[in-house]
């Protein structure tokens, strides 16, 4: 409880000493009035830099001559603006500010994201575990409403297959009956023909039958099972993360396909820095150039 209680003093502490730093940064009215009167000859003089940027033409020494010169002065005026004692003092102030913030932020934020991902973690493992559950459920009952599709359906195409072997015997003997019925005279012919004609009804029958078990076997579908696994109404969202990079291989798919060329920065700065460090240097695919500035 002290060590609480100690903490929240430090935090307190902090928080005071941001408004504190926060109302310091306040430019007073005098040192405004210094700005402004330091400032103002530059930004009219720049006016006169904007116009001499865009229609300055060098095309003889004087006109060289001229540029050098305005070069000096907007030289000598950066110097005065960059080098303002006032400027650089509120920057710093800033900079100061900008840190003390975020220190406090910092107190409040990492810890109660510490404490967060402590409680929300035992909640992820039970759903995770809840899941697993549900899917072993799911899994077993659909295995066993697909074990008994199967079965009904197998029962069908049985009967289909046991009427088809029907029809096809009726057939046979309908065309084994017509031919001996083609050689035969009188009675016997006219028994052997009525032969054939009923074994052409039987297999018509049988094909009817088999038909229909054929579509009944088909329309037997499997419903799929879901089960809904407990969970919590905490809010959660998934990322997907690089685990791991094998640099030989990607490079060499790189060469290959174009596509992976958007995952892939060209340092040209480091590029640079190395070409100023050793003059030698090159690098295939890259053409480097000498600027003044």
């Amino acid at each position: 409880m002290e060590k609480e209680q100690a903490e929240l003093a430090v935090e307190l502490v902090q928080v005071n000493e941001l408004v504190k730093a926060t109302n310091a940064v306040a430019v007073p009215n005098p040192i405004r009035e210094e700005l402004i009167r330091t400032l103002t000859p530059v930004a009219e003089r720049m006016a006169r830099y904007e116009q001499l940027a865009g229609t300055l033409r060098v095309v003889n020494q004087a006109g060289a001559d001229d540029a050098a010169q305005v070069d000096k002065e907007i030289a000598a005026d950066l110097k005065l603006v960059e080098g303002n004692d006032v400027l650089s003092k509120i920057i710093r102030g800033l900079d100061q500010l900008h840190g003390k913030a975020v220190a406090v932020r910092s107190l409040f934020v990492k810890p109660m994201k510490e404490y967060r991902k402590t409680i929300r973690q035992p909640v992820l493992d039970w759903e995770a575990i809840e899941k697993k559950k549900a899917e072993e459920i799911q899994r077993k009952a659909q295995a066993e409403i697909d074990a008994k599709v199967a079965r009904e359906t197998a029962k069908h195409e049985a009967e289909v297959q046991r009427q088809r072997d029907i029809e096809a015997k009726a057939q046979r003997d309908a065309e084994d009956a017509r031919r001996a019925a083609a050689e035969a005279q009188g009675a016997e012919r006219a028994r052997l023909e009525a032969a054939a004609n009923a074994a052409d009804r039987k297999a018509a029958v049988a094909n009817v039958k088999a038909e229909a078990k054929a579509e009944v076997a088909a329309s037997i579908i499997a419903p799929t099972v879901h089960v809904q696994a407990a969970k919590t109404g905490m809010r959660k969202s998934t990322a997907w993360k690089v685990k791991s990079v094998d640099y030989d291989v990607f490079y060499k798919a790189l060469a290959k396909q174009d596509a992976l060329r958007g995952f892939v920065e060209i340092k040209t700065t480091n590029m640079e820095r190395t070409k100023a460090a050793n003059p030698d240097t090159e690098i295939p695919g890259i053409t480097f150039e000498q600027v003044t500035r």
